[in-house]
């Protein structure tokens, strides 16, 4: 999203949710939320899966290791789920976001057991990075709009945020293991903070997020929490419940870094894991000057099964279920189908954030030296409409026929091409009322030098919609793409929803495709007026 509220009901959501929240954290033992004040620091990462980019003064929140739920219940499995700290930076254009995760199984195990499993490195599981951008705005759920959690098949499961108590206006889910999956950004879409899989996710391809991980452990010490408490085979917990407490006690910990602690085998750290994420400031709506002067929060959640069994900044939702049974296997801990509902305050990069006393936060300042327009056309031109003008050739227009806006903009950029503007800087300029079958609609046209790569377009004025994919002179409304195009010789309306001899095809995210799909996932298949949602596998 290119601002930070949304509207519903007619009104700037910032201006509803202004209050307080009370800003609860854990700093017993090793978890600490901006430990030192730290905030990060300004900086350029490359993600190409390595660590030589960070260091130990962007750490912004950090816990103890062996301190999750399974280290409790189910030290036999394997994709360990420990997180041990959170780092940030930032550059002109982007948010960098790293977590450190640790495998001290090693300590313990033998190779090739549960918890070294593929060399312990996490699997198909997904993670969680919630933001809190703007405290003012719409807050959200962690639900869907039918009461699921994302990413969750199942009710009454999964990672949820009490909006009394924490702010997070922006979920990116993705894959422990980058490549897989359609990982995306996920922000609410209604007045109760849910979302959905059309207008509430961008891909990440879209947004222009990418994110990799490195083996490894970059912070000097590694503070193991030595407790642990599992069950035997016939189902007996072998420890008293109550040594859980273990992990707020900070002579429960031992640092295994270059030291030789008795009772336990030497750590590797090729078995740790250091997740990176890069994050366009344009996708979050907000510019370096902008975040550097308000700041904004930052939780990384590790799931297993179908529920969060560690994250970081720590919350008591992580172990309130320790020695409950899974679902689908009573061995394992009930943390991971249990419904989380964090309540603790996030991390705060960039800037020390006051959330006790929340005002609505003004737009971001226009940038004072915009870039100009890199291929500058002739703007707004006449047709192709009910009076029979013609765009010349090779000239790419979008038509907007939503209410959302009475005057709109179209802000149009190419994702494929280091996110060149099309019709200037943020906000964009404005379109031309024009009509088409009798109807009127909003157009914006302009001629590039040669085929765009990957076209977007957000309008907006005031507010906005979400990035949508730009279809070359396609119909949108506030929702995205109709499945719609006018002709590009004649001006007709085409209305491919209603063509019976060809199928057209959406993204979850509503977005026509110009192809049948390439790759594997699921979209939505129209013909002769009907859509179906479907399942590709190629």
């Amino acid at each position: 999203m290119k601002l930070r509220s949304i509207l519903i009901g007619g009104c700037a959501v910032s201006a509803l949710m202004a209050s307080a929240y009370e800003n609860k954290t854990e700093d017993r033992a090793y978890f600490a939320t901006n430990p030192a004040n730290g905030v990060g620091k300004a900086a350029t990462i490359t993600i190409d899966g390595k660590l030589d980019d960070w260091s130990e003064d962007m750490m912004i929140a950090r816990n103890g290791a062996n301190n999750m739920s399974t280290a409790f219940k189910g030290t036999h499995e394997n994709n360990v789920i420990d997180i041990y700290a959170i780092y940030a930076a930032w550059d002109d254009q982007n948010l960098y976001v790293a977590w450190q995760m640790c495998n001290t199984g090693d300590t313990w195990a033998r190779p090739g057991d549960g918890p070294l499993t593929d060399y312990g490195k996490p699997g198909d599981i997904p993670f969680i990075v919630a933001l809190s951008v703007d405290p003012s705005s719409q807050p959200m759920t962690g639900k869907l709009e039918d009461g699921k959690c994302v990413w969750v098949d199942g009710a009454g499961m999964g990672t949820t945020f009490d909006m009394s108590s924490v702010h997070v206006d922006h979920m990116l889910f993705m894959s422990g293991k980058p490549g897989q999956g359609a990982p995306g950004i996920f922000t609410p879409v209604n007045a109760k903070g849910d979302t959905n899989y059309f207008d509430g996710c961008t891909l990440f391809s879209a947004a222009g997020v990418s994110y990799d991980r490195a083996d490894g452990f970059l912070p000097a010490e590694l503070w193991r929490q030595k407790t642990t408490a599992d069950y035997d085979f016939s189902g007996t917990l072998i420890s008293d419940p109550s040594c859980i407490e273990a992990i707020y006690d900070i002579e429960s910990y031992q640092n295994i870094i270059n030291n030789d602690v008795e009772g336990l085998q030497p750590h590797d750290t090729a078995y740790d894991t250091f997740y990176e994420i890069k994050i366009p400031l344009k996708a979050l709506g907000i510019t370096r000057q902008w975040l550097e002067a308000n700041g904004i929060g930052c939780r990384v959640i590790g799931t297993r099964g179908e529920s969060a069994i560690d994250c970081c900044p720590f919350d008591p939702a992580m172990i309130d279920n320790v020695f409950e049974c899974y679902g689908k296997d009573p061995s394992t801990t009930g943390e991971k189908d249990d419904l989380d509902v964090i309540t603790y305050a996030m991390a705060d990069i960039a800037k020390i954030r006051d959330l006790s006393n929340i005002e609505p936060l003004p737009d971001p300042e226009p940038d004072p030296n915009p870039d100009p327009d890199p291929t500058p056309g002739p703007g707004p031109t006449p047709g192709p409409d009910d009076n029979g003008d013609v765009l010349p050739e090779g000239s790419y227009a979008v038509y907007y026929i939503g209410s959302k806006f009475t005057s709109p903009n179209a802000y149009i950029w190419d994702a494929g091409d280091g996110n060149r503007e099309y019709a200037g800087a943020w906000p964009g300029s404005p379109m031309t009322k024009v009509t088409v079958n009798g109807r009127e609609m909003w157009r914006y046209s302009f001629q590039p030098e040669s085929a765009l790569l990957k076209p977007m377009v957000i309008f907006n004025n005031p507010g906005q919609t979400g990035d949508m994919t730009l279809v070359n002179y396609g119909i949108y409304d506030d929702n995205g793409y109709t499945g719609n195009d006018v002709n590009v010789t004649t001006g007709v309306e085409l209305n491919y929803a209603d063509d019976a001899a060809e199928a057209v095809w959406f993204d979850l995210q509503g977005h026509r495709l110009n192809d049948a799909p390439a790759e594997r996932g699921i979209y939505i298949r129209v013909t002769s007026g009907k859509a179906q949602k479907v399942m590709v596998n190629l």
